[in-house]
Parts: C-alpha cells; sequence; structure tokens
C-alpha cells in the first residue's frame, strides 16, 4: 500500500513539474511575442524611412519654387535637403537590416540585447544630430525665405511664426522619437530581461 502511495506522489510531483514548465514555455512565448510586436514596429518605421525620404526632399523643393525662381546660392538649400534625404537612404537600410537580423528563435538573449542596444544608441545620435540639423536647416531656410519676399523690412507676425515653428520643433522632435522609437525599444529590452530572469533563475 506504501508503493502505491509513493508511485501515486511521484506522478504527482511529475504532473506538477510538467504543468510548471508548459506555464512557463506559455510565459516565455508571450514576452517574445510582446518583443516580437514591437521589433515589428521598429521594422516598420525602417522601411517607411526608405520609402518617404525622397518624396519629403522633392516636396520640399516644390515648396521651395522661389528659390529657384530667385536663382543663385537660393537654389543649394533646398537641393541641401533634397541630398540629406538622399543619403538617409542607405541608413534606414542599415537599421532595417540591423533589426532583420534579430531572431527571438535563434538568438540568445545576450545577442538579442546586444542589437537592440546598437540600435538605440544609434537613434539616441540620430536624436541629438537630428534636432541640430532641423534648427540649423529651418532657421536658414527661415531667413532666405524671409529675405527673398521681404528684404530688409521688418514683419514681426512672420518673424514670430519663424521663432515659434523652431521652437515648436524642438520640443516636438523629443515627443515623437519617444513614442516613435524609444516606447518600444524599452517593451523590447523588458521583455529581453524578464526572458533573461526565466532562462538564469
Amino acid at each position: 500500500m506504501e508503493l502505491d502511495d509513493i508511485k501515486k506522489a511521484w506522478q504527482e510531483i511529475d504532473a506538477l513539474k510538467e504543468k510548471q514548465q508548459i506555464n512557463e514555455n506559455r510565459i516565455k512565448e508571450m514576452l517574445k511575442k510582446e518583443g516580437k510586436t514591437a521589433l515589428a514596429k521598429l521594422i516598420r518605421l525602417a522601411k517607411i524611412g526608405m520609402i518617404i525620404l525622397i518624396p519629403l526632399g522633392l516636396f520640399l523643393c516644390l515648396l521651395s519654387h522661389d528659390f529657384f525662381k530667385a536663382g543663385g546660392y537660393y537654389v543649394i538649400w533646398p537641393l541641401v535637403f533634397l541630398f540629406y534625404c538622399i543619403s538617409m537612404v542607405p541608413f534606414d537600410y542599415y537599421l532595417y537590416r540591423l533589426l532583420k537580423g534579430i531572431d527571438y528563435s535563434g538568438m540568445t538573449v545576450k545577442e538579442v540585447s546586444e542589437r537592440i542596444l546598437k540600435y538605440q544608441n544609434i537613434i539616441q545620435k540620430s536624436k541629438m544630430y537630428g534636432m541640430i540639423f532641423y534648427v540649423v536647416y529651418l532657421g536658414i531656410w527661415y531667413y532666405l525665405f524671409y529675405r527673398l519676399h521681404f528684404g530688409s523690412e521688418i514683419v514681426w507676425a512672420f518673424i514670430i511664426v519663424m521663432i515659434v515653428m523652431v521652437l515648436g520643433g524642438l520640443i516636438a522632435l523629443p515627443v515623437i522619437f519617444k513614442k516613435l522609437y524609444f516606447n518600444q525599444i524599452n517593451r523590447i529590452k523588458e521583455s529581453l530581461k524578464e526572458l533573461e530572469e526565466f532562462e538564469n533563475p
């Protein structure tokens, strides 16, 4: 009788272990799914960047048609932005390849973490340089536009709009970067941290 009880107890322990393993596997899959969802959004952003950058550059050239009419050094400034957009396409392609190379199934948590940290550092630098470029480029563009249309005349309404646009962009850019990039990066990092805790209890 005691032998039967011992066998039954062992069977119950094995069943509990199996159930615990199944639950842990489900949690791991859920964490991986959450990370994959955030990763997919970042990949989609890189793809969108590659698609819209050149049309964006051409659109600004269209908005700057008065610069082309004026000729001279005015022509250079819209073309600078177009060149910038063209040069950013390979950069977005590099980010796309970096993210597409992440494989939750075939890579360790450490390997995925290293790639995400590399991506995070690139985005952090892009944010900083992007804000500098935004202020310098837009400031000069507005100055040229103002000089072309108003000359030396002081038009305070336009000057105030220029200042508001530049400052508004400075405030908006960090918010946009946080919402589009850093929120997704943090979601991936959190899921990786929890996965690491399961793998190394």
